[in-house]
């Protein structure tokens, strides 16, 4: 039941993929990913003045609520899809927020400039990826922080009811319904990154089973970053 199902997307179909949902992805996100959004902001516990950076930020759900927690701080959301930043923006623009900075970047050929973060938060990319690319992604957020920096990522996981294995089902057997998205786990990821896992929540949404996990770059290697 718990084995992570292979992908390998090619980068044109899905952003070609994204192009299509755009239109719709707020309300599936709503309906699917509200209650694993609140659990991410709550861990997070914004302090204004922080250096924050969300990757894969999709249309600015979650980013829109970093950015008001954090108005004299430094802002910065990524996404790999110029749809789904073009609706992020104007979905800040509309409540005149302006202390934020958008990319269009893919996580694993990162422009190596940015800088270091107080916090790094990626909510449901993980799943779309190709289970190789795990430790180099886990690897750049680690890169990403600053000592003691903290993580937290939210991912479509196999959930802990019987319920839950009709979405591992339509995953395997419909993956188009789902954007090539599966349930995967990526803890052991992180901690052979370098991070220290605080916490770590399971929660379902109309059934639909999330996993969201806060990790700390541990100290020792600020020695290591660049």
């Amino acid at each position: 039941m718990n084995t992570i199902l292979y992908r390998n997307p090619d980068p044109d179909k899905t952003l070609a993929s994204y192009q299509k949902i755009v239109w719709f992805y707020d309300f599936w996100s709503r309906v699917t990913e509200s209650k694993a959004f609140n659990k991410v902001i709550e861990l997070a516990d914004i302090q204004d003045h922080q250096s924050i950076i969300e990757i894969a930020c999709g249309t600015g759900r979650l980013f829109e609520k970093i950015v008001i927690k954090n108005p004299d701080g430094h802002n910065i959301g990524i996404d790999l899809s110029p749809d789904m930043l073009h609706k992020a923006n104007l979905r800040l623009q509309k409540n005149s927020l302006r202390n934020y900075e958008l990319h269009e970047a893919d996580i694993l050929n990162l422009n190596k400039n940015y800088g270091s973060f107080d916090l790094l938060i990626n909510n449901f990319m993980v799943d779309l990826m190709p289970e190789n690319t795990f430790d180099n992604i886990a690897n750049e957020f680690n890169r990403l922080l600053k000592p003691n920096g903290i993580a937290i990522i939210s991912t479509f996981s196999f959930g802990t009811r019987n319920i839950h294995r009709f979405w591992f089902w339509i995953a395997k057997h419909a993956p188009d319904l789902l954007t090539g998205c599966r349930p995967v786990t990526f803890k052991n990821y992180l901690e052979n990154a370098g991070f220290e896992i605080i916490d770590n929540f399971q929660v379902s949404q109309n059934t639909f089973p999330s996993e969201i996990i806060k990790a700390k770059k541990m100290s020792f290697q600020s020695q290591n970053d660049g």
